[in-house]
């Protein structure tokens, strides 16, 4: 269960979803649908997890750093192992697998960067002992039990290995030869699943592949001698989508016990029931599917309830991480029919156990010619001339908006619960008239628009901006009544929770933005030196042979074109004296 957002189901008694991301994980109860426990450590990254062992509801985290925890399910925090801190640095330390054995008291743990696998004690987190299952770091682990303990460990590019585990309290640094070998996928497995029936243990293997690779082995047959070839899988369990996890359990159907093999990725849920004992058929087809269409929502995790006669019955969370849904998916009654799909309850509704309170609606008068309104502007109007007002964030001057207000649509939308009418009215975008509006609303009605602002929120991002405007208006003007009261302050946490899920992916993104930011500026300056290069290396002057004559013959044609012109000038000048002078002979003659 790597990855930065991982789910997992509790075992069947406790009824939970364990999810977690990052530092932060929460556990929600399947039928309230509600976060029963919750914790934030900001100094680690949580990176595996399981349930050890399950009779007493222990939570085994593992870190980044190396390190393990142990939490009860009271929340609080048994015991921290140091575990792989000690034998790794930075990244090949961090925890890829973890593995309990209810019998043992324990927990086996791997990591990326070393080869060894580590027997943690849950109640008092010391290693008890180790063993080196191969040159390369782990990437899955499985335990089972049944006479003996068993192991299955994964490494990238290396075969699956089964290793049987001696006695509890026994040194583990003995165990150097598997007692069985399995062929392993192409890609790195993304999960392992182990199980023992009767003297046969079966083992599953997915690697996000649309096939999930199914062994078989007995418990009574010898290992291997000398270097024999890894077994090939016994079965293929093939899917038309990628499969990322898959949980296999026991399955009585008509007398006969078989296996219940449950595979899920990001888009599709997909169920395999088939006999054990038979091996006739080596690609085995799902018995149904479910698509995310069909839930609804992405699928997060699944596993098998026990159902009424043996009824073949799933428990499915789906939806968004951060208010996830629950839902009972049954096989559908005809070969083409569709899954049965039974909702549970959905994520922030209370408890079925208690009662609603029918309240009746009190009447409401649409206008602005309200008479508490009114009382309530005039009361505000003589207060903003005592004291100036704070700036709101990201809002216009108050001379850039009109006093218009759509507080009674609001009020008429939220008592009637009209979602159409409330969706047109929060998509304005008008900062002043969203301060107006939000200022004339009770403290009650306002905590009810912020309810209806956050699950528009996660329903809707492109209009996000806007409806954080909203939230932040009904903050600023009653977050001091909304803090006064214990029940709304703890209705907030669907808010919060979708503001972290907004806000997850802040930091890398902004470090994405300034490496390439880093690299567009380094781009640049290199065209910029490329173009200073170019302009450098020009020659300021080319010179070819022969053109000084050319420029010679140039020269004595520019001189005597300068000397034409200089005699048409002369001339020109000559004949106007002439006529000049005729003129001054005609008229002294005409004067004598």
């Amino acid at each position: 269960m790597a990855g930065p957002r991982a789910c997992l189901f509790a075992p069947e008694e406790l009824g939970g979803l364990l999810i977690r991301s990052g530092g932060r994980w929460k556990l929600w109860k399947e039928r309230e649908a509600a976060v029963e426990l919750y914790h934030n450590d900001e100094k680690e990254t949580y990176t595996a997890a399981c349930w050890a062992p399950p009779s007493q509801a222990w939570l085994v985290l593992g870190c980044a750093s190396g390190r393990l925890q142990c939490w009860e399910a009271s929340a609080e925090l048994l015991c921290q192992a140091e575990a792989f801190r000690t034998l790794a640095r930075g990244a090949e330390s961090s925890v890829t697998a973890l593995a309990a054995v209810a019998k043992r008291g324990t927990v086996f743990a791997a990591c990326a960067g070393v080869p060894e696998v580590l027997e943690v004690g849950v109640a008092d987190g010391m290693t008890r002992s180790s063993f080196r299952s191969g040159k390369t770091g782990l990437c899955g682990l499985a335990a089972t039990s049944s006479d003996a303990d068993w192991l299955l460990s994964a490494s990238p590019g290396a075969p699956l290995k089964l290793w049987r585990l001696p006695a509890a309290g026994a040194v583990l640094t003995d165990l150097k030869k598997a007692k069985k070998r399995f062929k392993g996928p192409a890609q790195s497995a993304t999960c392992l699943e182990l199980l023992c029936i009767e003297r046969h243990i079966y083992a599953l293997c997915a690697d996000g592949t649309a096939q999930v690779e199914f062994f078989d082995a007995d418990m009574d047959s010898e290992g291997e001698n000398g270097k024999q070839a890894p077994a090939t899988s016994t079965r293929v369990l093939s899917c038309h989508e990628r499969l990322g996890d898959v949980r296999l359990a026991r399955h009585k159907a008509g007398g006969s016990l078989g296996l219940l093999a449950i595979g899920y990725g990001a888009t599709i849920l997909a169920c395999w029931t088939f006999d054990a004992g038979t091996h006739a058929a080596r690609t085995v087809v799902p018995t149904f599917t479910v698509s995310k269409a069909e839930l609804g929502g992405s699928v997060l995790c699944a596993r098998g309830v026990k159902g009424r006669d043996s009824e073949l019955c799933l428990l499915v969370a789906h939806g968004p991480a951060a208010r996830p849904s629950f839902s009972q998916v049954s096989p559908p009654k005809s070969k083409k029919g569709a899954a049965l799909i039974d909702s549970l309850a959905p994520a922030g509704a209370e408890p079925s156990g208690k009662p609603e309170k029918k309240s009746v609606p009190a009447p409401t008068v649409l206008g602005p010619a309200e008479l508490a309104t009114r009382k309530r502007l005039r009361t505000e109007e003589v207060a903003a001339v005592k004291r100036q007002k704070q700036p709101i964030p990201r809002s216009r001057p108050e001379t850039a908006g009109s006093n218009l207000s759509l507080a009674p649509v609001l009020r008429q939308a939220l008592r009637s619960q009209d979602s159409i009418s409330l969706s047109k009215t929060l998509t304005l975008r008008d900062r002043v008239l969203m301060d107006t509006s939000v200022s004339e609303l009770s403290g009650v009605e306002a905590f009810d628009l912020l309810q209806e602002c956050a699950k528009r929120l996660l329903d809707k991002p492109p209009d996000s901006s806007v409806y954080c405007a909203w939230i932040q208006r009904v903050l600023f003007h009653h977050g001091t009544f909304i803090r006064s009261q214990p029940a709304l302050i703890d209705a907030l946490r669907p808010v919060f929770e979708a503001c972290m899920a907004r806000c997850a992916f802040y930091r890398g993104l902004q470090r994405l933005h300034g490496r390439l930011h880093g690299l567009v500026v380094q781009g640049r300056k290199a065209l910029e030196q490329q173009v200073v290069e170019k302009s450098a290396r020009a020659p300021l002057l080319e010179y070819v042979e022969g053109d000084e004559d050319m420029e010679e013959a140039q020269e004595d044609d520019d001189e005597r074109d300068a000397q034409e012109e200089d005699e048409d000038e002369l001339d020109s000048g000559s004949d106007e004296i002439d006529f000049n002078d005729a003129d001054i002979d005609d008229l002294l003659d005409e004067a004598d």
